[in-house]
């Protein structure tokens, strides 16, 4: 796995990449108050065949904090372009993990012309499901001194049973700037989903878990949205299962061809 830094507005962003040149680069993206690395498995499934790259976003894993403090969906997809255009000018597949479906669809409203497909691997549902007093609540516990602690119990309550995925996801979640995981559950907080889908009219599937399989869950928002039920129960089936979900990947590109 090759490895690189990326600076963009002042943000040292830490990428990976490996695999052969191919016709897409596929490019993840890690879920909120996570990390890169939890993709590895699924990466090295794929790069017999394809491009493949991944990097820390801002304020998380070795990638630098945002000296402005801005951790928005518009600045996220503006260091997903920097990474992007450091792989080469071949279209992209975008891979998204949970919270980073806002990243993918704010790319998507300022990039369609490069981007050939998206995969959402259990995104986050609609936050204007839940009642203001809820999401207000919630910010209050995140930006409070035991807010690590509160994402990692929500974390681990939504991870299955693997000890090892639920080692791994709190293990990340400590890793992360206190600033990016504030900033991170406001962006999500205040995320219209419905506009953001309205951008995109490309391919596009989506890999829900029945826990995640609600009336909130964003694939209501799009015509005829191309989905599948994942048998797994935690909320990370890339560490849970990366072979089962190497494959719904590899044939989603496919698909495109």
């Amino acid at each position: 796995m090759e490895n690189k830094t990326i600076i963009n507005q002042s943000v040292n962003l830490n990428v990976y990449h490996t695999g052969p040149a191919s016709t897409y680069n596929v490019v993840f993206l890690h879920g909120d108050s996570g990390a890169a690395t939890q993709w590895f498995t699924v990466m090295e499934e794929l790069a017999d065949i394809h491009s493949v790259a991944v990097f820390d976003q801002r304020g998380h894993g070795l990638s630098s904090p945002a000296t402005s403090g801005d951790y928005g969906y518009e600045i996220r997809a503006d260091d997903l372009q920097a990474v992007i255009v450091s792989l080469g000018s071949q279209p992209i597949i975008l891979v998204a993990h949970s919270g980073s479906a806002g990243v993918a669809l704010e790319y998507a409203k300022t990039h369609a012309e490069s981007l050939r497909g998206i995969y959402f691997l259990d995104p986050a549902s609609d936050p204007r499901a839940m009642p203001e007093d809820m999401r207000q609540g919630f910010m209050g516990a995140i930006r409070s001194e035991n807010g690590l602690e509160v994402v990692q119990g929500y974390f681990a309550s939504i991870a299955g049973q693997n000890p090892e995925t639920i080692a791994t996801v709190t293990g990340d979640a400590a890793k992360v700037a206190p600033g990016a995981r504030i900033g991170f559950a406001q962006a999500l907080m205040g995320w219209n989903p419905e506009v953001a889908m309205s951008h995109w009219a490309g391919p596009t599937f989506m890999a829900i878990t029945s826990a995640n399989d609600t009336p909130a869950a964003i694939r209501h928002l799009g015509e005829a949205v191309e989905y599948d039920l994942l048998s797994t129960e935690g909320h990370w089936a890339h560490l849970d299962t990366p072979e089962i979900v190497a494959h719904s990947i590899r044939s989603f590109i496919n698909g495109l061809s």
